[in-house]
């Protein structure tokens, strides 16, 4: 199963840019994500789905450590204290206008970051959809080093990717 999405993230104007899920196995299997993020490979597991009452599909769940293209730590961190001070906590306004932002102009690590990505693929077999999607799909990549910045210690990075049709 293969699922390709048009746009890796609809905020974000740098991941402007196709992104991929391929899923190889039954109910255990493997999930290799390729785009602007990188290229990986996590475990995952396929279920069936109930979306609405009488709509139903299948979903894909995979976290695992990965190598993702995403700006390093430091200067993720460095760049929130200069946009929104060294004071601004999340969940504030000034922290969250200033993480999507440095996110944005920030380069990605040329060698990647250690990180968590937990994915989630919410497949509809709804014959009737008119939506022009096929999936839905959560994307959530959490930075592996502590943060000084982030609630918990913990630094993440939220996809939403958009124009996702399975391949046929």
């Amino acid at each position: 199963m293969t699922l390709k999405c048009g746009r890796a993230d609809v905020f974000n104007s740098k991941w402007d840019a196709p992104l991929t899920f391929a899923y190889s196995g039954e109910a255990q299997g493997t999930l290799a994500v390729t785009g602007v993020l990188g290229n990986f490979t996590i475990p995952a597991t396929k279920k069936p789905l109930a979306i609405e009452p009488d709509i139903h599909g299948e979903a894909i769940d995979g976290i695992a450590d990965a190598r993702v293209l995403l700006p390093a730590l430091a200067d993720l961190e460095s760049c929130i204290d200069k946009k929104a001070g060294p004071d601004a906590k999340p969940p504030s306004d000034e922290y969250l206008d200033a993480h999507a932002a440095c996110l944005q102009e920030l380069a990605p690590s040329p060698e990647g970051v250690g990180a968590v990505a937990e994915i989630r693929l919410g497949i509809s077999l709804d014959p009737g959809d008119t939506s022009g999607e096929d999936a839905f799909v959560v994307f959530k990549v959490r930075y592996a080093d502590k943060s000084s910045k982030a609630p918990d210690a913990t630094m993440s990075a939220e996809l939403f990717p958009a124009k996702c049709v399975l391949q046929k």
